[in-house]
C-alpha cells in the first residue's frame, strides 16, 4: 500500500473494534484508496474479527480492555506512523464521493503547508433501514501529533494537551462531508449490556471530574436509556449547575448545551414536577441557549397535558415560529419528530383557550399541507360553527372550505362531510349533503 507511483498523503486509518465481524469488512474497505496504513486495535474479540482484519491487510494489535475507550485509541494512535490520522468506529463509515473528497483535502493541506490540525466534519445517524435519524458534528480526522490525543473513559473526544483551540486549527467540513454511523440503533446496544457499562464507565469518570457538565449530561443519557428517569434528571440538574457555574455567556447552535437542558426538562415533564421548577428551568434554558424550540415545545406540550391553553398555545406558537427560523436534523431534534402533533395540540390550545382567529389560522395553515387530517378539520369545523353564524357565515364557512377541498371530488366531499356530521355541525352537513348527486345520496344514505 505503501509503494504508490503518485505520492499520496500519509494517511492512518486506526480503530478499536471488539466483535465487529459483520462489520469489519466495509469498515477496512470503504477508505482503503487514500490509506496509507490501516491499523486495527483488537480489546478482546471472541469471533472473528482479527482473522478478517488481518485478511483484509490491516495491521492488528491487541490491548487489555481497561474501562478506558481514551487509553485504547490513544494506543492506536500510538502505533500509528501516518501525519494524519482518520479514527473511525467499525459501524461507521463515509460515502465514495466524501472519501475522495477527503483525501484530495489533505493532500491540498499537505501542499500548501497549512497549519489545520483538525478537520471538522458531520456526523450523521443512520437506521437500519437508511434513513437519517439524527446529526450532529465530530472530529474524526487530525493530524498525528503528540499533543492531539482523546481524553475520557467514555463518549472521548479528542484534546490538544498544547494549549486551547483556536480557530485557525479547525478546517470546518461541515456540510461538505460526513460520517455515517449505523449501530445507534442496533438492538445488540440493548443485549450485550452496553447501558450498564455506560453508567459505570461515567462514575468512574465523575471520580476524576466531578464537575464535568458533560460527564453529568452522558450519565442522565445513559440513565435514560435505563428507564431511570429520576436518576436522569438528578444527573441533568448536576450537568446544569455545573455548566452555569463556569459562567458562560448564551450560546447558539450548540447540540451539547441544548440537549442538557431539553433533556432535563423533558424528564421533568414526564414526571410531571412542580411546575415552578420546571418553568425555572425553562427560564434558565431560553436564557443558556438562545433559538432553541425544543425547550418551548416541551413546555407547551406539557400545559397542554395541565390545560393551561392560553400559555400551552403561546409556547407551541414560539416553538414552530423558532423550528421555521433555525429547526434542523440536530437542533429542535424534538419538534422535529413530532411536527404534525405540535401543530394539532396548538390548534387544540388556541380553541380552548377562545383564540378562534388563531385558530383557524394555524389549522388553514396545517390542512393545506395535510388535507385529510380529520382531527385538525374538526377543529376548524368547530372554529367556523362559533366563529361564522346565519346564511352569511355559512356561505363565507363553505367558500372557506371550498379554498382547502376541491367540494367537486367525492373523496373531498364524503370526507368534509363525515367531520361535519362527526361534530354534530348540523347546518353544514345539510349545505354539503345537497351538493350530492341523487344517485350519490342514495348510494351513501345511512352510511356516513
Amino acid at each position: 500500500m505503501k509503494n504508490q507511483k503518485r505520492k499520496k498523503p500519509r494517511i492512518s486509518q486506526c480503530m478499536i473494534v471488539k466483535n465487529e465481524e459483520k462489520n469489519i469488512e466495509r469498515a477496512l474497505s470503504w477508505g482503503k484508496d487514500i490509506m496509507w496504513e490501516q491499523i486495527v486495535v483488537d480489546t478482546g474479540s471472541t469471533d472473528r474479527t482479527v482473522e478478517l482484519a488481518e485478511r483484509l491487510g490491516a495491521a492488528v494489535y491487541h490491548f487489555d480492555w481497561i474501562d478506558d475507550f481514551s487509553a485504547a485509541k490513544n494506543y492506536a494512535i500510538d502505533q500509528a506512523k501516518g501525519d494524519w490520522i482518520v479514527f473511525l468506529d467499525a459501524d461507521e463509515y463515509m460515502t465514495a464521493k466524501d472519501t475522495k473528497e477527503l483525501g484530495d483535502l489533505i493532500a491540498d493541506i499537505e501542499r500548501g503547508k497549512a497549519p489545520y490540525l483538525v478537520i471538522y466534519m458531520d456526523y450523521i445517524d443512520q437506521s437500519e433501514d437508511g434513513t437519517l435519524t439524527r446529526m450532529g458534528n465530530n472530529m474524526r480526522v487530525f493530524r498525528n501529533r503528540p499533543d492531539l490525543r482523546y481524553t475520557g473513559r467514555i463518549h472521548e473526544y479528542v484534546e490538544k494537551s498544547s494549549g486551547e483551540w483556536e480557530a485557525s486549527d479547525m478546517l470546518n467540513g461541515c456540510g461538505e462531508m460526513a460520517v455515517y454511523h449505523t449501530g445507534g440503533t442496533d438492538e445488540a446496544f440493548l443485549e450485550t449490556g452496553k447501558r450498564e457499562r455506560n453508567v459505570r464507565l461515567l462514575k468512574k469518570e465523575l471520580e476524576e471530574r466531578p464537575d464535568d457538565f458533560h460527564v453529568l449530561r452522558y450519565l442522565g443519557n445513559a440513565y435514560v436509556t435505563l428507564g431511570e428517569y429520576g436518576l436522569a434528571a438528578e444527573a441533568y440538574e448536576k450537568a446544569v449547575w455545573a455548566y452555569e457555574k463556569e459562567g458562560r455567556g448564551p450560546v447558539r447552535q450548540n447540540e451539547h448545551v441544548s440537549g442538557m437542558y431539553a433533556s432535563l426538562l423533558e424528564c421533568l415533564c414526564g414526571q410531571d414536577a412542580d411546575i415552578e421548577h420546571i418553568l425555572d428551568i425553562y427560564g434558565k434554558a431560553v436564557r443558556a441557549v438562545t433559538g432553541e424550540c425544543d425547550f418551548d415545545y416541551l413546555l407547551g406540550m406539557h400545559l397542554t397535558g395541565r390545560k393551561d391553553w392560553k400559555e400551552a398555545a403561546r409556547h407551541l406558537e414560539r416553538a414552530l415560529a423558532q423550528y421555521k427560523e433555525y429547526g434542523n436534523l440536530f437542533w429542535g431534534e424534538r419538534l422535529s419528530r413530532n411536527l404534525l402533533s405540535a401543530r394539532e395540540y396548538l390548534t387544540i390550545a388556541c380553541f380552548n383557550a377562545g383564540e378562534k382567529e388563531k385558530c383557524a389560522e394555524h389549522c388553514i395553515e396545517f390542512l393545506k399541507e395535510e388535507r385529510f387530517a380529520m382531527g385538525i378539520l374538526k377543529v376548524f369545523l368547530m372554529t367556523l360553527r362559533g366563529w361564522l353564524s346565519g346564511a352569511e357565515g355559512e356561505r363565507q364557512g363553505l367558500e372557506i372550505i371550498g379554498k382547502l377541498y376541491d367540494l367537486s371530488v367525492l373523496k373531498d366531499r364524503l370526507f368534509v362531510l363525515k367531520a361535519a356530521k362527526e361534530i354534530e355541525y348540523g347546518e353544514l352537513a345539510q349545505t354539503l349533503w345537497g351538493l350530492f348527486s341523487p344517485q350519490e345520496q342514495a348510494a351513501f344514505r345511512g352510511r356516513i
